[in-house]
């Protein structure tokens, strides 16, 4: 059988959910499956996550940033079609999945995919200008996809549209009490000490600087919390949180990792899950985070059909912090016996995603 080859399209490579979406299945894909996988980004990769893609089979391209570069971008995606012959185009990049699809379409690639992954507007972006993109994309598309119901309605509103879900290897990420015990010893914190752990791209759209509100009003409480943040952001966007959390003196409590190649073990030291997102599709970290068992609380502005575990609660983020701090006061144990569910088990996801493409292929 000739294999599928598969062109990615995604704005970087780093300690993100698209990265770690396309981590998950083109992994199981190319060793499973006859697939040929190539990813497309434009910023500079975190170095670590580029190996890992490339060691997992995935060939990788980088071409010059859109918003910098646009004329050199879509040149260089003509020239990386033209070369490698993809039967699918896929585009990672919400609003702007119209411009490699643009191209895709130009090279006439049989099978041209948009896949949204958030369900909210950017920030400062022209409502008219969403509404234009969104329609470029579906124009330029053969298929739509999105990561979950609010993120499929959001860009496309009421045509079909395919879900494939932010699976995951379940058991990697169950809760595992020796690398609790290892995550504690190795920053000084004892057992019997809160730790609020939140991991994630250091952005506005990630909402670090509430969880820093939250957790300065909760430490008057408990001065003997922790909170974890573990992301890498733009150098700007980081001076800014590590400003803020001096601001508001908590540095002393405040435990910054920058990202890192596994992030398993921290979700067992954690307490306590915390993601007061302005804005998601279905966040692969809230789908980690409930595999492990911990308390996971999350902003309601994020897709509800991410909740499969009883130990999770959806809470508003536009009514200060007393809502999140009385939830941390009420921490339950971890919830293990409902830490499984079949649309998030990436060994029965991947299955359904080649049976996916294969039919779009079939029927062209």
């Amino acid at each position: 059988m000739k294999k599928i080859k598969i062109m990615h399209f995604v704005s970087g490579i780093g300690n993100d959910g698209v990265t770690q979406f396309l981590t998950n299945y083109t992994s199981r894909l190319n060793k499973k499956n006859n697939v040929n996988e190539i990813i497309v980004y434009q910023h500079k990769p975190n170095a670590t996550k580029l190996r890992l893609e490339q060691s997992i089979g995935n060939k990788t391209y980088r071409v010059p940033f859109k918003a910098k570069h646009p004329i050199k971008n879509l040149f260089a995606t003509y020239r990386l079609i033209k070369k490698e012959k993809p039967d699918i185009v896929e585009a990672h990049m919400n609003l702007v999945n119209f411009f490699p699809l643009s191209v895709a379409w130009f090279c006439r690639v049989p099978v041209r995919i948009s896949h949204s992954h958030i369900a909210q507007d950017i920030d400062n972006i022209n409502p008219k200008l969403s509404t234009l993109f969104k329609k470029l994309c579906i124009i330029f598309s053969t298929n739509l996809v999105a990561c979950g119901e609010n993120a499929g309605k959001y860009m496309y509103g009421n045509r079909n549209f395919h879900i494939v879900y932010n699976a995951i290897n379940l058991k990697k990420y169950s809760y595992n009490p020796k690398s609790r015990e290892e995550v504690r010893e190795k920053y000084g914190i004892d057992t019997d000490s809160m730790i609020i752990g939140n991991i994630g791209r250091i952005n506005i759209q990630k909402n670090q600087k509430f969880l820093i509100d939250i957790f300065a009003d909760y430490l008057q409480e408990n001065p003997n919390a922790f909170l974890f943040i573990i992301g890498n952001g733009e150098p700007n966007d980081e001076q800014k949180l590590v400003d803020y959390i001096k601001k508001k003196s908590c540095q002393e409590n405040v435990i910054r990792i920058e990202g890192v190649k596994s992030t398993e073990k921290f979700y067992s030291a954690f307490d306590i899950f915390a993601l007061p997102s302005l804005y998601e599709g279905l966040p692969v970290v809230g789908v980690e985070a409930q595999a492990s068992g911990v308390t996971t609380l999350l902003s309601k502005n994020i897709d509800p059909s991410v909740v499969y575990s009883t130990n999770t609660k959806l809470l508003p983020i536009d009514q200060g912090t007393r809502c999140w701090i009385e939830n941390f006061k009420r921490t339950d144990n971890r919830s293990l016996s409902d830490a499984y569910n079949e649309k998030y088990n990436i060994d029965l996801q991947f299955k359904k995603l080649y049976k996916f493409y294969s039919n779009l292929l079939n029927n062209k």
